[in-house]
């Protein structure tokens, strides 16, 4: 898989702020991606929002707005030759219903320009390296522009506007629990999105491939379901390294990590834990479908 990276954004750019999951509009996530494009603007950039960006579907109240209309807002803005990004408002749920509606080969229009999202993006992250041969960012969404870590925030920026070059650190600090070094191509994003979209035509495999994977809000055993899910799929056949992020769930820590270890060290390859990319306030972006090195503790453009 050889993706080619969308160009650098410059100030003054046209970037499109579109709302593809659950509703921003309510009293606490409004505000957010309020502030969140308040931030996009203080990095020079012109912020166009989507047509529904604050609307929420008639009938199923925890998704934007009907997924015909979602779907529309993302082609509207790919499509768009004067938009240089596209950038999710926030996760929840709602991507995988979109993709069922996007006409034949939507994005492999636009002229080549960046998506940043993460979580339910995920499947979204990966039909764009399909459809239009192009990484994209996993990273902060809008929303979490607000009140994410500066770290975060400013990894995201830095990436965005081409600060970050071949041997720079994406993540460092990493523990091995498998030691060993590996290069390829970085994929992968939420457990439970990618456990989702097998059997589907939107998820690129991870063989050849560094495996990047976080999750939230799940107990040990749903973790486990969804990892396995991933294995006995074949998705993992072939992965060359796994980074493993942020699981913020439910279950205590010692037992996720248990099944992490229990689902990815059978797998051979090296294994570093510790990322900082997920759902924690630090969520460090990555550049998806990008060629990276891993190894000695460290994440890198390779």
């Amino acid at each position: 898989m050889s993706l080619r990276a969308p160009r650098s954004l410059v100030h003054g750019d046209r970037v499109a702020v579109v709302a593809l999951s659950t509703t921003v509009a309510d009293p606490v996530q409004r505000p957010r991606v309020e502030q969140g494009i308040e931030r996009l603007r203080a990095w020079g950039l012109d912020v166009v929002e989507g047509r529904h960006l604050w609307e929420t579907h008639p009938d199923v109240a925890h998704l934007a707005a009907p997924d015909e209309a979602r779907a529309a807002d993302l082609v509207e803005a790919w499509s768009d030759p004067s938009v240089a990004a596209v950038l999710c408002a926030r996760g929840g749920y709602g991507v995988q219903r979109l993709l069922s509606v996007l006409p034949p080969d939507a994005l492999a229009t636009g002229g080549g320009k960046w998506l940043v999202g993460f979580s339910d993006v995920t499947p979204l992250l990966h039909r764009v390296a399909l459809e239009a041969g192009l990484q994209s960012v996993h990273g902060p969404v809008v929303a979490g522009l607000s009140d994410g870590e500066e770290a975060g925030i400013e990894a995201l920026r830095s990436l965005l506007f081409g600060e970050v070059a071949s041997g720079d650190a994406v993540l460092t600090g990493l523990t091995p629990w498998l030691e060993g070094e590996a290069t390829g191509p970085l994929v992968g994003g939420n457990v439970a999105l990618l456990a989702a979209s097998v059997g589907t035509s939107d998820l690129v495999p991870a063989r050849g491939a560094i495996a990047f994977l976080e999750d939230v809000g799940q107990p040990g055993f749903v973790l486990d379901r969804g990892l396995t899910q991933l294995l006995r799929s074949g998705w993992f056949d072939g992965v060359r390294g796994v980074v493993v992020g942020d699981f913020s769930m439910p279950s205590p820590p010692a037992e996720v990590e248990a099944v992490l270890r229990d689902r990815l060290l059978s797998l051979g390859v090296p294994v570093w834990a510790g990322g900082e990319f997920g759902h924690a306030p630090l969520n460090r972006a990555l550049p998806h479908g990008a060629e990276v090195r891993l190894g000695r503790g460290v994440l890198s453009l390779a």
